[in-house]
């Protein structure tokens, strides 16, 4: 192993560069990882367009390396390290928490005010061919899940924690708003905790079929007529006891409660760059509704990785573009024209 490594960082905004820098040093608690695969998430296009919030505040600064989905191989660990060994296929989570706080120390450390998060907040990511990291935030993966496969481990997280939300019982018919990777997680998240009907709702045709094929039993299109109208006809005039909100949309937030049941349960999982939805509270009371909002995975990974490894959730259909690391430029070009056909870019390191 040399001293150098190609990695890809964000100088400013719209300013990246695909440059050679130091490895990474690692501490006794830390391991070096040889990453594998990483996934591109809008996350990274709102960092490179300076959108994201935590740049706006100044609590992340330039420059940064993106990427915080990905997988890769343990290849050299810190004297203090037992518990993971070189070889070893892994995955990290995003947040990176103190430990200490209270929020942590209650299990709620995706709340942590001192966390860090990869790529994100006040941490380079994986968008390089090594990274460092703390072993109380890894997971391992077994070997005949690929490093595809595992690079999208942290959004089925983000996906299973909302959904879980839900207290989805066996009569449930449960809607998903929103047929992104996330969403379209989503929608196998709520077979796996065993809704009786779940439907897509989205205004893309691709991204319907997908669902389609990882198991919605309905899909509507809401170009196509008035969204009420077709949420009726498919759950004959009950309509959804639950659903999952992975827009981030305010318009699609706005029209989510009308289509509930009364004692219906709404998760927020999307968020909306700082725009804010209306709310009909009266609607909320009226009805007894349950609203929830989900931030990031917490305590659910080695679940959702036996999830992964048992066949029951498929990451690998959602991946429909891939670009090497040189080209994270061109990639980041092509999410942001939003064409129709993608889904999923997944980014080679090598």
């Amino acid at each position: 192993m040399g001293k150098l490594m190609k990695a890809v960082q964000f100088m400013n905004a719209y300013d990246l560069k695909y440059n050679n820098i130091a490895i990474p040093t690692f501490q006794e608690d830390e391991v070096l990882i040889k990453v594998h695969q990483v996934g591109i998430c809008a996350t990274d296009l709102e960092i490179f367009e300076g959108n994201m919030v935590y740049f706006q505040t100044g609590q992340s600064t330039f420059p940064i390396i993106p990427g915080h989905e990905w997988s890769g191989e343990i290849v050299a660990i810190g004297e203090a390290v037992t518990d993971f060994s070189v070889g070893d296929r892994v995955v990290g989570e995003t947040t990176l928490p103190c430990g200490k706080c209270a929020r942590c120390l209650q299990g709620r450390y995706n709340l942590c005010p001192h966390r860090i998060e990869c790529g994100v907040l006040a941490k380079n990511g994986a968008c390089a061919e090594y990274i460092t990291y703390p072993t109380h935030v890894l997971h391992r993966f077994s070997s005949h899940v690929s490093y595809e496969e595992a690079s999208l481990i942290e959004p089925a997280a983000v996906a299973y924690r909302a959904t879980g939300k839900l207290n989805i019982k066996p009569n449930d018919h449960v809607a998903v708003m929103g047929g992104g990777p996330i969403g379209l997680l989503a929608v196998q998240m709520a077979k796996v905790f065993g809704a009786n009907k779940v439907t897509l709702i989205d205004m893309n045709e691709t991204r319907l079929q997908v669902g389609k094929e990882l198991d919605a039993d309905y899909v509507i299109n809401a170009a196509r007529g008035d969204l009420l109208d077709q949420v009726k006809q498919v759950t004959n005039n009950q309509l959804f006891s639950a659903m999952v909100e992975a827009t981030g949309n305010t318009i699609a937030i706005e029209n989510s409660l009308d289509t509930l049941i009364p004692g219906g349960r709404l998760c927020l999982i999307g968020l909306c760059g700082g725009k804010k939805a209306t709310i009909n509270t009266d609607l909320v009371v009226a009805n007894d509704l349950e609203l929830h909002g989900s931030l990031g995975s917490p305590n659910v990974w080695n679940t959702v990785i036996s999830l992964l490894e048992d066949g029951k959730i498929n990451t690998r259909r959602l991946i429909t573009h891939r670009f090497a690391l040189g080209q994270f430029g061109e990639a980041l070009h092509f999410m942001g024209e939003k064409d129709p056909s993608c889904i999923k870019i997944i980014v080679d390191v090598g």
